[in-house]
């Protein structure tokens, strides 16, 4: 018994410790925008339609259908509450209280089912009802409903790459100088996969990162993938990899996709900072790894790992007061996955030598990127009632 206490108090130090890394006994958390890829899914119809095993696909996700949140998906989503609890509520930083109270948090999903379920099963894991909260004898014991908001996809700003039609015309120019580019070392490679699916992927190279997801979409399903890829797998990862970045290659492209939650987040970092009341102050935006992507670019982050990011992943803005100084800071972070992954404390171009800075000289490097929501809808000719 007492072996199991040690190693169970061993267990909490080495959360913490995951969770705080980096932390400033005289530095204040003030507020934080973090952005979160949802959690496993089934494959969408673009996989499966490079799948010789269509017929198997289609039963599997019978119960989830398309794009569904699988359970290992819905286990994912209350690792990225369970880290958020960790991390902002009262045994972490004391940004969120124990108790759901509306004007601490605002939770914005896009309008996918995955995406909205993530959002709840992470808020079921952050907010577990306190007495005050309890509203009946069972269910109202474990489960607090918490509110978010979901916009039709054609006016969501998050959804940039598919109602952004400016953002299309970049990715149509993207596409072509990288197939007459860096894609053609895979020229090989295409060769073979439209042999096997029928598709000419030197046309459009981002169908590279489609049939990797179709395949990690597989192996969480329980079903393997085919034995034609298994050699495939490093160079089609690489690939993969590649057309992910087409989503950045333009700077009007990560300004688009990156420039609005950037502009909310030093609007209200500014107005905190000139001792303006600001409410909901922890700001979540359950969305996808072109969304962790895009702000990343536009804060000009350091990332020495450029893998995609993988399900459930998180990439937070934060801000600090210097208790001595008041001085006001910005730091980024990023979880690679939640429930497997130790927290990273990044840098922003410009703030090498340290993960914090200063938050004048942050708004001044990122100033460029900064995408009012109004000038957004007018850049991509979206028409809408917001």
């Amino acid at each position: 018994m007492l072996l199991y206490l040690i190693v169970a108090m061993l267990q909490v130090q080495l959360m913490s410790s995951s969770v705080f890394s980096g932390s400033d006994s005289d530095r204040e958390l003030m507020m934080s925008f973090v952005v979160h890829r949802h959690g496993e899914r089934t494959p969408d119809s673009d996989e499966i339609s490079l799948s010789d095993q269509k017929e198997k696909l289609l039963n599997l996700t019978r119960i989830e259908g398309l794009e569904g949140l699988t359970n290992i998906g819905k286990r994912r989503a209350y690792q990225i509450g369970k880290f958020i609890r960790q991390r902002y509520g009262s045994q972490g930083y004391g940004l969120l209280s124990d108790l759901y109270l509306q004007d601490e948090i605002a939770l914005r999903s896009t309008d996918k089912e995955r995406t909205k379920m993530t959002a709840q099963v992470a808020m079921s894991a952050l907010y577990p009802p306190v007495v005050e909260q309890q509203w009946d004898e069972s269910l109202g014991k474990v489960w607090q409903p918490v509110p978010y908001t979901a916009v039709p996809l054609s006016e969501d700003y998050l959804r940039y790459y598919s109602n952004c039609q400016r953002f299309k015309d970049l990715m149509k120019r993207a596409k072509v100088e990288a197939a007459q580019q860096e894609f053609q070392q895979f020229n090989d490679l295409a060769t073979l996969l439209k042999t096997r699916t029928g598709v000419d992927f030197t046309e459009n190279p981002i169908m590279y990162e489609t049939l990797f997801d179709l395949f990690k979409s597989q192996v969480n399903l329980g079903l393997d993938i085919p034995e034609w890829a298994k050699p495939l797998l490093p160079k089609l990862g690489e690939a993969a990899r590649l057309a992910y970045r087409l989503f950045f290659r333009y700077e009007e492209m990560k300004k688009i996709g990156g420039g609005v939650i950037l502009n909310d987040f030093v609007q209200a970092a500014t107005d905190i900072s000139q001792g303006k009341p600001v409410k909901k102050r922890f700001r979540m935006y359950s969305a996808h790894d072109f969304n962790i992507g895009s702000l990343m670019e536009v804060t000009k982050v350091i990332r020495h790992e450029q893998s995609n990011p993988e399900y459930g992943s998180l990439f937070g803005l934060e801000l600090y007061r210097s208790k001595t100084s008041g001085e006001f800071t910005v730091m980024p972070i990023y979880l690679p996955r939640a429930g497997e992954s130790t927290l990273q404390m990044l840098h922003f171009t410009g703030c090498e030598t340290n993960s914090h800075c200063e938050l004048d000289k942050f708004k001044q490097n990122t100033q460029e990127y900064l995408l009012p929501e109004k000038e957004y809808y007018k850049i991509c000719n979206i028409r809408t009632e917001l």
